[in-house]
């Protein structure tokens, strides 16, 4: 078994970013976060069209990984495929799906100042959309305001509806029986 050495995490960086774009990655961004977090020095991203290729992208980078002999990366999400990440730990490699990394923004997240204590997204957190519609406006009459529309759209329905006439179904049934 060949012993694991350690790279300088640019050299790592680099070297994982032939591999993401050896298997026709999309669109793969490399951030340096030297100086903002202690997570990692460097966040490559990248995004797949699909599961198995999300898969395929993964693959490469362990086998790359392996070929210069780095220490094994811790993974997540590999059950999924939607969003893979290969933790080097000083690198981190985050594989997604398009509407993932669309929703998730993790660029945008960490190439702008945050506030103190701000955390990255990440899978089950709120998504944008679903974060605008739970904002309170203030307005604590809109579930009020549904039940009526609810209430209005019954009505309606009843006022077109012929009623049901009890003697015509059990008419029914005896000429079915006979």
């Amino acid at each position: 078994m060949a012993r694991k050495i350690e790279m300088p995490s640019e050299e790592k960086a680099n070297l994982l970013l032939e591999a993401v774009e050896d298997r026709k990655a999309i669109d793969p961004k490399l951030l340096d976060l030297r100086g903002k977090t202690v997570l990692a020095d460097f966040f490559l991203i990248c995004s797949g069209t699909s599961i198995p290729h999300i898969k395929a992208i993964s693959e490469k980078v362990q086998e790359i990984a392996d070929d210069n002999r780095l220490p094994t990366p811790k993974m997540a999400g590999e059950q999924v495929n939607e969003w893979v990440l290969l933790d080097f730990g000083d690198v981190v490699l985050h594989i997604m799906g398009e509407e993932q990394r669309e929703r998730y923004k993790l660029e945008e997240f960490w190439s702008t100042p945050q506030p103190k204590g701000a955390l990255p997204p990440m899978p089950g957190s709120v998504s944008e959309e679903d974060a605008e519609s739970e904002e309170d406006d203030g307005d604590w009459d809109d579930e009020e305001d549904d039940l009526e529309d609810d209430e209005a759209f019954f009505n309606e329905a009843d006022q077109k509806v012929e009623p049901i006439d009890e003697d015509d179904l059990d008419n029914e049934e005896d000429s079915v029986k006979k």
